[in-house]
């Protein structure tokens, strides 16, 4: 139950990006009556939308960008991303934490990538 309250509470969380997701996010986490396969799967399709967005936002710049602004971003965003994912492999494979490893790993994946999200559209939308 304490996992379902965890991951609830990052559903609702006010971050920028999750915004027009919360409703949604909390809805299908109050029908999954605390099955962790099942709030996997709410997880699973919040993450699908921030990736979409992100992949989104990151081509726009990388088109707007030049030279050394472009190799820049591309820098930037393989380093973010090789850090997103050790973090989140990581928080999967603990072997402390049993099968609530997975919503820990999906917790952190989801905010790492609203977080993410949110700045690169941030930027696009600084330098339309």
């Amino acid at each position: 139950m304490l996992r379902y309250v965890c991951l609830l509470a990052i559903a609702t969380t006010t971050h920028p990006a999750m915004a027009q997701s919360d409703a949604e996010m909390k809805a299908c986490i109050d029908r999954s009556n605390g099955v962790s396969t099942a709030m996997l799967d709410c997880g699973k399709v919040e993450i699908d939308k921030f990736d979409a967005r992100l992949n989104a936002a990151y081509n726009t710049l990388m088109h707007r960008e030049h030279g050394s602004e472009r190799a820049r971003l591309q820098r930037e965003q393989r380093a973010w991303l090789k850090h997103h994912l050790q973090e989140t492999k990581r928080l999967a494979a603990d072997p402390n934490n049993g099968s609530a490893a997975f919503l820990d790993s999906q917790g952190f994946e989801l905010d790492d990538l609203s977080a993410r999200t949110a700045e690169l559209e941030k930027r696009v939308q600084k330098n339309p």
